[in-house]
Formats: structure tokens, sequence, C-alpha cells
């Protein structure tokens, strides 16, 4: 029984729990239960204490107090970047959908942890546009991990922007290294300038037209890229898009799983299938008389017959330029202090860069040599996602939170990576590329704020240049309330 004297200080939207001879104030929140036809609260956690003959002291740990300053400018872009996302997500995730966006977009703007994702919120205008997400530290764990059993939802959403650009899709897979000793995905791996490191494989799919990623899968680290191919052209489809892939990938059960689909995919160096004396770099002088431009220097090339593989070909590459870039690595890295190259590197030299600027891709597809080699040669943009990934949005999968959750981070990083690439194709609509990245965008755009005074919320720090940019971009400007 709670006495008058300590229920006269509770304050509004409270309730009183009587522990161990102390009053404890949790904040509460009304709703309504379908299931059981009528209505309940909920509790969202202890706000502070009353005291007998002192009243409600406010915890300290857990201020209830309203931020009246919130970031605005970079939100408005993110969620204006994000309206078919935000869409797709609640056809997707109907009851999750709301907090899925708002955390893809705190997690874009400050590559935030679990922990720190509620604060944030708190201090973000989207906590005006799509209030009440809860987001504490406990909430968001038990959510990641609900959200990380919810593989079929998130193939919806990544089938949905599935070849719907018609430009073709890449493969490619990146590690990252991390030593945790309870997550079973961690295991040494093979790849280049990691090998024997226990480590985690994220393999990505990204829409070459529409410019950003349409797909992800996390893997253990000793998965090969050919091995978890399968399984990822399973979940995405590929009957209606071409695939360029990366040598990693290249097996024959892939070859054949892309049975009637158009490809592209490099033949390691060593390979069967192209006749010995076209895979040096020597061989070009065969095939003078087939040349075309790229980059305003010329590449030349043969085609072949890919024998077993049929209704395929092999088209062979040599590229001058590359050949030179590429051999002045090999000799910078392989010299010794006074410049002169090893003995053992002097023995290996010339069959360690015989190879060196050819390239030699198998292929489906009925395009000029020209065209096909242009096609794989977009594969560029794939390596700049994963630079995003890694080193500008600073993501990694070294994931402060358990193996069971690890799919639902991996899941909202894959999102806001997205968001990214949208804010990215903004600005290349805009003509704004010429002066911003998006990062810098983002930077300049959280000067603008929206705060609170006599009641009343107000955009602030909104200088001209910023107005226009903000106009240019098609982003609104309405105060949020």
């Amino acid at each position: 029984m709670i006495p008058e004297s300590i229920k006269c200080h509770k304050p509004n939207g409270t309730e009183i729990r009587h522990k161990n001879g102390h009053y404890y104030v949790y904040k509460v929140e009304g709703y309504y239960d379908r299931d059981a036809h009528k209505p309940k609260s909920r509790s969202l956690g202890c706000v502070g204490q009353i005291y007998e003959g002192i009243g409600f002291v406010l915890s300290q740990k857990k201020p209830c107090a309203e931020f009246i300053t919130k970031e605005y400018g970079a939100t408005r872009i993110a969620t204006r970047a994000g309206v078919d996302l935000f869409d797709t997500l609640r056809e997707c995730f109907p009851s999750e959908f709301m907090r899925i966006f708002v955390a893809a977009v705190l997690k874009l703007l400050g590559n935030l942890s679990a922990k720190d994702i509620d604060i944030a919120y708190g201090k973000s205008a989207i906590s005006l546009l799509l209030p009440k997400v809860h987001l504490s530290k406990n909430t968001v764990t038990d959510f990641l991990f609900r959200l990380s059993l919810q593989r079929e939802g998130m193939l919806r959403f990544m089938r949905s922007y599935a070849g719907c650009g018609g430009g073709g899709i890449i493969f490619d897979g990146t590690s990252f290294l991390s030593g945790s000793m309870c997550n079973p995905f961690c295991e040494k791996g093979y790849s280049p300038g990691h090998i024997g490191k226990s480590q985690i494989r994220l393999i990505y799919a990204y829409d070459r037209a529409k410019r950003q990623p349409i797909y992800f899968r996390v893997v253990p680290g000793s998965t090969s890229d050919k091995t978890a191919f399968e399984t990822c052209l399973d979940e995405l489809g590929g009957e209606a898009f071409t695939v360029i892939l990366d040598k990693g990938f290249f097996s024959e059960k892939n070859i054949r799983l892309m049975s009637g689909m158009d490809f592209i995919i490099p033949l390691q160096k060593n390979t069967s299938l192209v006749p010995a004396p076209l895979k040096v770099f020597a061989g070009y002088e065969r095939t003078l008389q087939n040349n075309f431009s790229y980059h305003k220097r010329i590449v030349y090339f043969t085609e072949l017959n890919a024998g077993k593989f049929d209704g395929c070909r092999i088209c062979v590459y040599y590229d001058c330029e590359r050949r030179q870039y590429l051999m002045e690595n090999y000799f910078r890295n392989a010299e010794e202090k006074d410049g002169s190259l090893s003995e053992e590197a002097a023995m290996t030299v010339a069959s360690d860069t015989a190879t060196l600027g050819v390239t030699a891709l198998l292929t489906s597809m009925k395009s000029s040599p020209r065209d096909i080699y242009l096609d794989y040669k977009t594969r560029w943009a794939v390596e700049e996602m994963f630079d995003t990934h890694k080193n500008t949005l600073g993501f990694d999968m070294k994931y402060e939170t358990k193996y069971e959750t690890q799919e639902g981070w991996a899941f909202i990083e894959f999102l806001a990576l997205l968001l990214y690439h949208k804010i990215n194709g903004m600005l290349v609509s805009s003509g704004l590329i010429k002066s911003f990245n998006v990062k810098d965008l983002l930077f300049r755009a959280a000067t603008v704020t929206q705060s609170k005074a006599s009641g009343t919320w107000k955009i602030c720090n909104l200088s001209k240049p910023l107005k226009e940019m903000f106009q240019s971009l098609g982003v609104s400007l309405e105060v949020i309330t």
C-alpha cells in the first residue's frame, strides 16, 4: 500500500513501485492490446524516486528531460532519400518498419552502437517525425535479435530492388578481421592480406545501373566466395539480370548455375581454358589487328571458344599501360634497399611478370569484346562501395552485440549504406556532386537545427547558401512538430 504522502508527488504519466522500503517512479505508456481487446500499459523504465518529506527526485542515470535543440538538416536529407525505402520496409516488416528505418538513419548519421542509439534518437528531429520509437539499450538488443531471425523479410526487401535497374549486378565479397571468441562466424580465412587470420566474410551485390547495393549475406570467414555464391543466387534470384563476378567466384559448378544467364567472370592465371602462348603478355603480338581505345590507351584482344562451357566464349585482353603499372609495383616491392633485386626474386622475375597486364574473361554474352571489357571494368563501383562501408562510414563486423544479433546489425548497416548511395544519387542529379561528397553534405547539413523556445519549434542556423543547397536537392524545410 502506497501512502498518500507519497502519491501526491507522483509525476504525470508514471507509476509508483514499492521495493524494499523505497518508492521508485517508472514512466509508463498506454496502448491497446488487440489480442486481449483491452487497454494496457507498458513500463518505459525507472525515472526517479519519491522520498518521504522530500518528494520526487529525478534519477541521475536516466534523465527524462526533453531535448529542446535537435539536429535537423542531415536528418531531413536522409529521410528524404529514404522515402521509397521506408515504404518497402513497411511492406516487409509491418510491425518493426519504423524502428528499422530510424536505426538505419541514425547509423548513417553517426555510426552508433546499440548503447548510444537512444540518445542520438532524442537529439535528432527524427524523434519528432517518427515519435515513440523505443530504442533503449535493452530494447535495441531484443529488437536486433528478433530482426536477425527475419531473413525472409530481408530477402523480400532486397528482391524488390534486384534487377530493377536493368544494368546488371556485380557480386563481390570482403573480409573483416575479428578476434571474437564467441562468434562461430569468426574463422581463419583466405582473403588476400588476411590469410590465416580470424575473420568474417561479407558478400554484397551491387546494381551498377542504379549505383546502389541491393543484397548482402554474412558468411563464416573460411567460406570462399565461390562456395557462398549458390546460396546468394538462390536468395536473390537471377533470371532477369546480367551477373558480373570476380575470379574468386569461379568454379565449374557456378558456371553451370548461371546457364541461361548473361554473365562475365575472369579466369585464373593458371586456367587450362586459355592456350599457354596467349596467357602471357607476349601473346598480344598475335592480336595487333584487334584493338580498341580505353581511357585513351590501346587494349588488344583475341577471342576463343570456351570449350566445355557451351554457349560461352573467352575474350583475352592485353593492356600495355596496365602492365607497366603492375611491373613498377612488382619491382618496387621486390627490390632491396640498394635498388637491386634479391637473388631469389631475380630467379623468378620472368615467370612472375609474364602474365601481368593480361585479363581473360569467360562470358555468355553476345556483345563485342570491347563492350564486354567495359562492362567488366564497372566492377570498380563495388570496390568503391566496400571502401565507403569500411572507411568513409566506418562500418565493420566487430559488432559489440552478440552473434545472435549479427544479422540484424548487418541489415541495419546495409540499409544505411543504401541510404548513402541514394543521397549520392541526389547529389549527382542536382549537380552538387561537383561541390560535395555525401559525408561533406551531411556534415554541413547537420549545422541546421530545430529548437524549441516559448513552446514553439523553429528552424535555426539556415544560411542562404544552405537554403539553396536544400532546394537544389529537393528537400523541404518545414518545421516538424
